[in-house]
């Protein structure tokens, strides 16, 4: 393949992760020929088109996939039957990179539904990407080859983490990484507000929380303790008579995602 900044690239959805995507590259020195995206509701579109640079709207799913050597499927799952038939009825080189932004579709799926072998990624890129922070995992078809791979580095690295795992575990990342900080901010906030109620400033506030949930993290993780060492570092245990209750919660709650996710 040739220089990525020579490529044009499309989204196929205008939603969330595109919007992510498309703030974490406008920090990077990454300049493509042509930014494309399609989607069904127009004021997302036109949302991106006011906000980022190089972004051209097209009219079809077919007009972008003609245009486009890298497509982005950013839609919702049950949509992506539907999205990939058009695609496929373009008839599109089999050199075109096809990148998966979506749970449960297997690559051997996407493979089945545009009718030929393609070279595919399935990445699981997650909320904290929007400022250059993910954990994002990926997974590649056959057909990728080492410098194809490059390329798709290239496109994820400004998000924070990229790493590869084996596709069946695209799911469980999901789950964890991908949903994660919607089961976490809530409670980050709470910590927020209730330091304003003990008189911090917003600012002291925000580097206060922000400070002990990273510091936090880092002993839980990457020092020498067990969990129960680890525990003993601190006199006071509030929570204690309610933990259980709000582990089971956490608990069910994951694994019906994680089953859904698997379908």
């Amino acid at each position: 393949m040739s220089l990525l900044t020579e490529q044009t690239i499309g989204f196929i959805g205008a939603g969330r992760i595109t919007n992510i995507i498309l703030h974490a590259w406008e920090k990077h020195p990454l300049h493509f020929e042509k930014i494309l995206v399609y989607d069904v509701n127009p004021e997302k579109t036109e949302h991106l088109i006011n906000t980022y640079t190089h972004i051209e709207k097209v009219d079809s799913i077919q007009t972008l996939a003609k245009r486009s050597k890298i497509i982005f499927l950013a839609v919702h799952p049950p949509v992506v039957s539907e999205v990939l038939s058009s695609i496929r009825s373009t008839n599109i080189s089999e050199d075109v990179l096809i990148i998966s932004l979506l749970p449960k579709i297997t690559i051997a799926k996407i493979t089945e539904l545009l009718g030929k072998t393609h070279a595919i990624a399935r990445v699981i890129p997650n909320a904290p990407s929007y400022m250059g922070k993910g954990y994002n995992v990926y997974c590649t078809s056959e057909e990728i080859d080492e410098n194809t791979e490059t390329w798709i580095k290239q496109l994820f690295l400004p998000l924070g983490s990229f790493k590869k795992v084996n596709e069946p575990l695209l799911e469980s990342y999901a789950t964890i990484t991908g949903m994660g900080p919607t089961y976490l901010w809530f409670l980050f906030n709470e910590f927020y507000l209730q330091a304003l109620k003990t008189g911090m400033n917003q600012e002291q506030a925000k580097e206060a929380v922000n400070e002990m949930i990273k510091g936090s993290s880092d002993v839980l993780f990457n020092s020498a303790l067990t969990y129960e060492q680890t525990l003993n570092l601190i006199p006071a245990y509030p929570f204690k008579e309610n933990e259980e209750t709000i582990k089971k919660y956490y608990s069910e709650s994951l694994e019906a995602l994680y089953q859904k996710l698997k379908g």
